[in-house]
């Protein structure tokens, strides 16, 4: 039973990027957990919320706004954004003044109203910096996902096209791996196959709810 809210386990997902939190989300819901991901709900404010793009814009110029966009508002450019604020501290640090107190608050919002539903025991959250914006207390169990480094290296540059020193960039701005494992309760290792990948979160999960219980 959550500590947090009654009769709900919620557990913090975290993990570099490109370790693979998307693919232990797509996991969660294949069984049946509802999945809320911190990175779908930024997409979705840089899309269409216009007073978090006017925010942006301010601060960071009209460099960043998306061209030939069909948005009525001004969409944010997620790659010319990124560009902007991973090679730069404080740049990073505004953006996320803006966009971290948002997430929070709709993440919160969703869980509240899965909570209501007393035929969901277990909500899964995808946080890509729960621990370095000191959110770990916010949910009764936090999971690390790791990967081997040149897997998730190789990932980076075919997933998301960056050169190898946008790769470094972009994992110099987040805690290490090792970091992030020796902060969670649980760790998971999503250097193998899929199945390997599936069978820690079964079992992970079958520990917090009996399958006979769901």
């Amino acid at each position: 039973m959550g500590k947090l809210y009654h009769g709900l386990t919620t557990i913090g997902i975290t993990g570099t990027i490109g370790a693979g939190k998307s693919t232990v989300g797509k996991i969660l819901e294949d069984l049946g957990i509802p999945v809320i991901d911190s990175d779908q709900i930024v997409h979705n404010l840089l899309a269409e919320d216009a007073e978090v793009q006017n925010l942006i814009v301010d601060r960071f110029g009209n460099s960043v706004v998306l061209q030939n966009s069909t948005s009525p508002t001004r969409a944010i450019d997620r790659k010319a954004l990124g560009q902007v604020v991973f090679k730069n501290t404080q740049k990073r640090a505004l953006l996320e003044e803006i966009l971290h107190p948002r997430v929070r608050s709709i993440s919160r919002q969703k869980i509240e109203q899965l909570a209501n539903d007393p035929s969901v025991k277990l909500v899964a959250c995808l946080v890509p910096l729960l621990f370095e914006a000191n959110l770990g207390d916010e949910y009764d169990e936090t999971w690390t996902v790791i990967t081997e480094p040149t897997v998730l290296k190789d990932r980076l540059k075919r997933r998301d096209h960056l050169s190898p020193s946008e790769v470094e960039g972009r994992l110099a701005s987040q805690w290490s791996q090792e970091k992030k494992a020796s902060l969670a309760d649980k760790v998971i290792d999503n250097s193998a196959d899929l199945s390997q990948t599936r069978k820690q979160v079964v079992d992970l999960i079958d520990r917090l709810i009996p399958r006979q219980a769901r």
